[in-house]
This record gives structure tokens, C-alpha cells and sequence, in this order.
């Protein structure tokens, strides 16, 4: 039986889309030397790709880039990875699209890749390349990132030296080089006015093609001030009228409900604090920083003031599915972190706060292959449970906050809002 078989038979209640992009995201598909090809305008992957042994070499080279997400037929966005055993191939194919997705030689479906936009190689009116304003689009949303070192990371101690409490799982947010033409400076919440300048002007151009925007950024000790430079930044953005173009959301850490309200007055419109892990034991050790800094309780209950303010369809939480199975001290048994996962859930979701499922990949082996701590038939568990809770309090995902075309590594979107079916039964057509 094959994988997707499989699936279907055994995960009624999960739509076919989201089968094939959980199955694609878990076994990835074979290396094929159009995806080389189509990396010449696609989005591309944040890593080249090592060319297998046997493999021909692609214009001389044996280290290529790859297109970094799929696009099906149906708008389903898939993270593309390459695993030499996959049953899944993607090659050229007459259709619209231009490419199919083929299972050991059966058509599966149309599919293509997300494209690398015109605006991303664009310069600013100052000269600064748009890409390094700190945006960057992936489908329909764009992700700015004006301030990326997390203060987490470099905590003062009473001795003068630093300590670092930032979550086990991030590199996302280290003080780098990042920060040097971003202008951020460690613990101080103002941004230059020249940064959000930039990042007005890239957010302007018509070709960016995006309905949301998800402003981030590193974490700071101090709520308070964390919660104003996401102010500062909200207002410049609504005084040029992007908060009206585009669906905002903050994706800060916890905030108090003052800056919260003065986000909301700012054309704000949606909120993700997120708890990375639910068990209060995972929580101390996966996010020591926010475990000690904030604590739990209250970055509960600053969810719960963010429904009470943006209201109940505009508020989620990002979990890292796995992190709570990974490193010294962690849950040793895997149906336990499924009872918890689900447990935020039943907690989170009547509460009008969605709980949202990312996988925790590895990075483990010579060349950086990943690999997500959950299973193929964990995440699918986790995700009918999770799909079922939102059911019963009618609570679906909210798309003007977070869409199909802006999930390609999570699946709630795909369930409450799953496309016609158009890949069962499959057609005859082989690779």
C-alpha cells in the first residue's frame, strides 16, 4: 500500500490536501535536476544542496540552490526538503502549472513553486537592497523583522557577565550582523526612523502580492518597552496606510494590555504570543528566558487579554511540535506530549486563542539533513485532535489572520478550510 494510500485510509477526518502536504513534508521527494532548474526564479531555499554521488553536476557545480516551497494545484504552500528514499518525485508535466507531484510513478497532482517576486532585488530610494530591510514574503504573508537580536540570549547577571536564556530550540533571534544596517541596538526599544522608512517603501510596492503582514522581532526584558517598538512600528506603518492594505498582526513576545490597546488603536488587527510548548515542566526548560522573564501565568493571560482586545477569531499561539521530545530532561514518552498538546487546545481554544502546530526540525548529520522529532502519524493525530477541539467550540482558523498560502509548515488552515477534493481518486498518468 502506498504512503498516501495509507493515509487516507487510516486519517478520514483530514482532508486530502492536507495528507499529501503532511506525507511531502515528512518523506520530501528525490532530487530531479528541473528543481535545480527552477531554482533560477523560484523562492529559494535558505541552504544549497549537496548533489547525491552519481548525481550529474548542474552547471559545473555540485553544491545547487532549490525552489523552497511548493504550490499545488489547490494553493496548498508545502516546505519542499530532498530525501533520497522518498516515494515522491516532482518533474516537468504538461499542465498549466508546468510540474506534477507523482507517487512511485502515479500522477498525484499539478503543482509549482513559489516565485522569487520582482520587489525582493528592488533597492529602497537610499540605495539598501529591499531584502535587507528585514522583510521577506513567503507566499501570501510577509514577515518583518526590523529588530531580529533577542535580548534572551544575552541576559545581565549580577556578576557583569551575560547568560543566555534563550529558548533551546532558536537561532532565529541571536544578536548578529543581522542588527548592524537594521540599526537595532540591544535594549533599547526605539528603531531608527531611517529602518522603518525602508520598510515602508518595501511594504508599498504592488508586486509584493501579500494580504498579511506579521511584524516580529527579537525579544526584549522589558514587556513594556518590547510592546512600544512594536507601537512605534505599527504607527509609522498606519500613518502610510499599510495597516488598511495589508492584515497586521504582532508577533511579539507577551505584552501588557496597554500597548496592546495602543496596538489595536493603530490599525493592528490581530496578535501570536507564542508559548512554544505547553507543559509547565517543557516550558521552564525549553523557554527559560520567557519561563523566567514573564513566567506562564502570565504569558497566558496575556492571550487571553489579546482575544479580549482583538477579539476572538485574531489571536493564536505558535507551538514547536517535538521540542517537548528533544534534549536532557525531555517528555520520554510520546503519547504523553500529545496529551499535553492537546491539553493547550482544550485550554486555549474555547478561550478564542488557536493553538498552531510548527515541526521542530533537527539538525543532526554532516551536511545539516533535518529531520521533525513528531512522526508522520503523531503530527496527523495532534492535527485531527486539534481540528476536532476547533470544530466543537466553533472555533476554525481565522484566514484573514492566517491563511492556506501563508501556512507551508503547519496544517490548520488546510483542515478548516480544505479545498474541494481533486486528488482521490488518482489518475492513471505515470512519471
Amino acid at each position: 500500500m502506498s504512503l498516501l494510500d495509507r493515509l487516507a485510509e487510516t486519517y478520514t477526518q483530514t482532508p486530502a490536501s492536507a495528507r499529501l502536504k503532511a506525507a511531502v513534508l515528512f518523506a520530501g521527494v528525490r532530487y530531479h535536476p528541473s528543481l535545480a532548474e527552477a531554482a533560477d526564479w523560484a523562492f529559494p531555499n535558505y541552504m544549497p544542496f549537496h548533489l547525491p554521488p552519481g548525481e550529474p553536476a548542474h552547471r559545473g557545480a555540485r553544491l545547487v540552490n532549490m525552489p523552497y516551497l511548493l504550490r499545488t494545484a489547490d494553493d496548498t504552500q508545502v516546505r519542499l526538503r530532498i530525501k533520497p528514499d522518498s516515494p515522491f518525485t516532482i518533474v516537468p508535466h504538461e499542465n498549466p502549472l508546468g510540474y506534477a507531484i507523482f507517487e512511485d510513478g502515479r500522477y498525484v497532482t499539478a503543482t509549482t513553486f513559489e516565485p522569487r517576486l520582482p520587489w525582493a532585488d528592488q533597492l529602497t530610494a537610499d540605495g539598501t537592497p529591499m531584502r535587507a530591510t528585514g522583510l521577506s514574503q513567503h507566499g501570501d504573508m510577509l514577515v518583518l523583522n526590523a529588530a531580529p537580536g533577542c535580548e534572551y540570549f544575552v541576559v545581565p547577571t549580577e556578576s557583569g557577565k551575560s547568560q543566555n536564556l534563550s529558548c533551546t530550540f532558536c537561532l532565529y533571534g541571536l544578536p548578529d550582523k543581522r542588527m548592524v544596517p537594521l540599526g537595532q541596538e540591544l535594549f533599547k526599544r526605539e528603531l531608527p526612523e531611517s529602518t522603518l522608512q525602508r520598510v515602508a517603501e518595501a511594504c508599498s510596492r504592488p508586486d509584493t502580492h501579500a494580504r498579511h503582514l506579521y511584524l516580529v522581532g527579537g525579544s526584549m526584558l522589558d514587556m513594556a518597552a518590547e510592546g512600544d517598538r512594536f507601537v512605534q512600528m505599527a504607527r509609522f506603518l498606519a500613518e502610510r496606510g499599510l495597516t488598511d492594505r495589508y492584515y497586521v498582526t504582532c508577533g511579539s513576545g507577551a505584552l501588557p494590555r496597554a500597548q496592546m490597546e495602543a496596538l489595536k488603536d493603530a490599525g493592528v488587527r490581530g496578535a501570536c504570543f507564542n508559548l512554544e510548548v505547553w507543559d509547565p515542566v517543557q516550558f521552564a526548560r525549553v523557554c527559560p528566558g520567557k519561563d523566567k522573564i514573564v513566567g506562564r501565568d502570565r504569558w497566558i493571560a496575556s492571550l487571553e487579554e489579546a482575544a479580549d482586545i482583538f477579539g476572538a477569531q485574531d489571536v493564536m499561539s505558535a507551538f514547536v511540535g517535538g521540542v517537548e521530545l528533544d534534549g536532557l530532561g525531555a517528555m520520554s514518552d510520546p503519547e504523553q506530549a500529545l496529551d499535553s498538546a492537546i491539553e493547550a487546545g482544550e485550554y486555549l481554544i474555547p478561550r478564542g486563542i488557536q493553538t498552531v502546530y510548527s515541526l521542530h526540525w533537527k539538525v543532526t548529520g554532516k551536511h545539516r539533513g533535518e529531520e521533525p522529532v513528531y512522526s508522520l502519524d503523531f503530527f496527523l493525530r495532534l492535527n485531527e485532535a486539534l481540528y476536532g477541539l476547533r470544530q466543537k467550540h466553533q472555533r476554525p482558523i481565522n484566514e484573514e489572520h492566517f491563511c492556506r498560502r501563508c501556512a507551508y509548515m503547519q496544517l490548520e488552515p488546510d483542515y478548516d478550510h480544505a479545498p474541494e477534493p481533486t486528488l482521490w481518486p488518482r489518475h492513471e498518468h505515470t512519471a
